[in-house]
């Protein structure tokens, strides 16, 4: 049964995902977990992953976009006056 795992790990397609250069105080790498594997990946590069990693980037990245759209909305009810 383990021959079985290892000739589908190694079947497995890997796409390209370009991660994004950061700030300059932050990390190099970004990590991403996957049931308990982690991909180490250099930003500002391409690197060739499984789709599963590829997914979870642009599903913390949708995330990330819609906390700052959140954000946004509740910093300008904050400037406007209060209705009495």
């Amino acid at each position: 049964m383990s021959e079985e795992k290892q000739t589908a790990t190694k079947k497995e397609k890997y796409v390209d995902l370009y991660i994004p250069k950061g700030y300059a105080n932050e990390e190099p790498n970004l990590i991403i977990g996957i049931n308990g594997k982690l991909y180490v990946l250099p930003r500002g590069e391409v690197s060739k992953v499984p789709p599963a990693v590829k997914d979870e980037f642009d599903r913390s990245q949708r995330a990330s976009s819609l906390f700052d759209k959140k954000s946004e909305k509740l910093l300008e009810k904050t400037k406007a006056p209060i209705n009495q």
